[in-house]
C-alpha cells in the first residue's frame, strides 16, 4: 500500500518538475526574443547565436533594482531595455474534476529605452 502512494507522488512529482521546466524555457526564449528585439532597436543585428551570445558578454550588462524592482539592461553602459518586474501567479484549478489547472503568470513589463 505505501508504494502505491509513493509511485504516485513520484508521477505527480514529474510533471511539476516538467511543467515549471517547460515555463522556465518559454519564460527564457520570450526575454531572449525582446533583447533580441531591443539591440535591433539600437541597430545590432546577429547572424547566428553564438555572436549574440559573444556579443552580450562582451558589451553587454544587466543592473538589478531589487527595491524597485526593476532591471536595466546596457550596452556599452548606455541603457537600452527596461524591465519592471512584479511577479504575480495565480494558480486556479479549473471545476472539471480536478483534472486541469491554470496557470496564469505575470512577469512584468518591458519598455525598449
Amino acid at each position: 500500500m505505501g508504494t502505491h502512494k509513493g509511485i504516485k507522488n513520484s508521477i505527480n512529482d514529474d510533471i511539476i518538475n516538467s511543467t515549471i521546466s517547460r515555463l522556465s524555457d518559454d519564460l527564457n526564449s520570450k526575454l531572449e526574443t525582446i533583447v533580441i528585439e531591443g539591440l535591433k532597436r539600437k541597430g545590432f543585428e546577429f547572424s547566428n547565436k553564438l555572436e549574440l551570445g559573444n556579443f552580450i558578454k562582451q558589451r553587454c550588462k544587466c543592473e538589478d533594482n531589487v527595491n524597485l524592482k526593476q532591471r536595466t539592461y546596457f550596452i556599452y553602459d548606455k541603457p537600452f531595455l527596461l524591465h519592471d518586474y512584479n511577479i504575480k501567479i495565480d494558480l486556479t484549478s479549473i471545476i472539471d474534476g480536478g483534472k486541469n489547472t491554470t496557470i496564469k503568470a505575470s512577469y512584468g513589463n518591458f519598455t525598449y529605452l
